[in-house]
């Protein structure tokens, strides 16, 4: 996209968080197993508390010493879980609720939030010589996620036992429903034709918050999602938990049976490059070679020149200089060396801007054209061409005549499928030029991404800012509905698309821009964005 900056240019190299990691990146994913002793230690026991000790090494006193010290702490703890309760009075047992669950963690990429109040029961009955029986019960309101159960046993002479139970019931309905998940809505707007080949991007949102959340079926279509655009393995910024988010991924992709296009980033920062590229290696060998569309190396690298954190010496040693083809060659040849990876797919994305030279542009900034001849040597049939494509951005479309500020004719040229609108055309245009490099009008050919924003992407600059039609929802709902029932054809005489990618799954922000281009409007949305027949979106 013209528009946006490019896709993880900032990434920056991570810290090694063990001697057995390379640097800059976290140890592998086998480091999920736990070691195993080699039994040369079996005289001692260990435990993950308190270390290891010699069996029978302990006294006599340091047993009774011991069993004192337990007895006090066990005290100790039934005063401090219900003391706060004690203090509250008789319907106060918020506190004691906050002690019980405040050193309670869950991972940042699944919070959970109370919802309704459930009923907690405390009981205490009390047993004497004579027989009577006291019992006291208290019924409080809270809002909790766990359920405790502490019986206390008390002897206080041999005449008398005092037996006290507290119970407490904690229910917390998930912020997210449990995986596999769907968004719901009462508007249709299927079927989905040439499901096999179509798939969705998936946002950084989804990915770094919400992972098990990825959805089973197209929003408001009932069918199943068969690929994933994936622009980055991980990103050393999100505060989420590595392994927790490719263990929900991966249960995503393997359950649903998803092929994923993974992504790799190409920016001025060859380490952090070169790091990126060990989080993707890692995460294909971990989810497994079943699933691997494809391996995409940088994403709209000829508008890199175009970016305030590009220098002068980046944008020129990036094409001229050949960093860009280096690194392409170096991920091959990583794949050839991977055991059943010999074969991946190789790509890199690109967009519009391309076709400002012929066959692509060619300037000293973006030599694209002499890149791709080099790429068509190396790799030949083995490359798939990518393209990222937007009729919501495109810079050439214009207002209608007439003071109204109105678009009418914009709208039906950009949200329509036919071989005739702006989608299509562009895409045979691409197919046009990339036949004048390789001499083949069959080449495997991608739609990376296309989408539509509702409501107003913050960085639409284009004259559709003006046009009040041009973000509406129902724009938004014509738009992916139409790309829904397209046939993925480009016109007569010209071969179609092999595949298309929709972005994107979830609103998300990237670089500090809003975007809106989601399909659901974030993780906490039970539904889809588009509810109903009058299109209207879910808050």
């Amino acid at each position: 996209r013209v528009f946006t900056a490019f896709r993880g240019t900032a990434m920056e190299a991570e810290t090694a968080h063990s001697q057995d990691a390379a640097p800059g990146r976290e140890a592998a994913i086998p480091l999920m197993r736990a070691r195993e002793g080699d039994g040369s230690e079996a005289s001692t026991m260990h435990s993950p508390l308190v270390g290891s000790s010699v069996a029978g090494t302990a006294s006599c006193s340091m047993v009774k010493t011991a069993s004192i010290l337990v007895l006090c702490a066990v005290a100790f703890g039934a005063g401090i879980f219900l003391g706060p309760m004690a203090k509250a009075g008789g319907d106060g047992g918020d506190e004691g609720l906050k002690s019980l669950v405040g050193g309670f963690s869950l991972p940042s990429w699944m919070p959970f939030v109370p919802h309704a109040a459930t009923n907690t029961t405390t009981s205490s009955t009390r047993t004497t010589s004579t027989g009577t029986t006291s019992t006291a019960t208290r019924t409080v309101s809270s809002t909790t996620s766990l359920t405790f159960t502490e019986t206390t046993f008390t002897s206080t002479s041999m005449t008398k036992t005092s037996k006290t139970t507290t119970s407490r019931t904690m229910t917390t309905t998930p912020l997210y429903p449990p995986a596999p998940f769907s968004c719901l809505s009462g508007m249709n707007l299927g079927p989905v034709k040439h499901p096999d080949k179509k798939g969705i991007a998936l946002d950084d949102t989804t990915f770094s918050k919400c992972p098990s959340q990825a959805a089973v079926q197209w929003p408001n279509a009932q069918e199943n999602i068969s690929s994933l655009r994936l622009f980055k393995a991980w990103d050393v910024h999100w505060e989420a938990d590595r392994l927790q988010a490719w263990k929900a991924l991966k249960e995503y992709i393997v359950s649903s049976n998803i092929k994923v296009l993974y992504g790799t980033q190409i920016s001025c920062n060859e380490t952090a490059d070169d790091t990126d590229w060990l989080f993707v290696k890692e995460l294909m060998i971990y989810i497994g070679r079943p699933y691997v569309m494809g391996v995409a190396v940088g994403n709209e690298v000829e508008l890199l020149h175009t970016q305030t954190s590009c220098s002068k010496k980046c944008a020129e040693d990036m094409f001229d200089g050949g960093y860009f083809l280096s690194k392409v060659m170096h991920r091959a040849n990583d794949l050839n060396a991977m055991p059943g990876f010999a074969d991946v797919r190789l790509t890199t994305v690109m967009g519009g801007f391309v076709l400002g030279g012929q066959p692509f542009v060619n300037t000293k900034e973006a030599r694209v054209h002499e890149f791709f001849k080099k790429i068509n040597a190396n790799f030949g049939r083995r490359w798939a061409w990518s393209w990222n494509t937007y009729p919501y951005f495109d810079p050439h479309i214009v207002m209608d005549e007439g003071p109204w500020h109105t678009c009418s004719k914009a709208m039906m040229a950009a949200i329509n499928f036919a071989p005739s609108s702006m989608l299509p055309g562009q895409l045979r245009a691409l197919r046009t030029r990339m036949q004048q490099v390789t001499g083949n009008g069959d080449d495997t050919m991608w739609l990376t991404e296309t989408g539509w924003s509702y409501p107003r992407a913050s960085t639409l600059s284009t004259v559709m800012r003006n046009c009040a039609e041009w973000s509406t929802s129902e724009a938004f709902a014509l738009y992916y509905q139409g790309f829904l029932e397209w046939d993925l054809g480009l016109g007569p005489n010209v071969r179609g698309l092999d595949h298309a990618f929709f972005f994107t799954l979830r609103d998300s922000v990237n670089f500090g821009d809003k975007e809106n281009f989601g399909l659901i409007r974030s993780c906490e949305s039970r539904g889809c964005k588009m509810q109903h027949e009058d299109a209207s979106v879910v808050a």
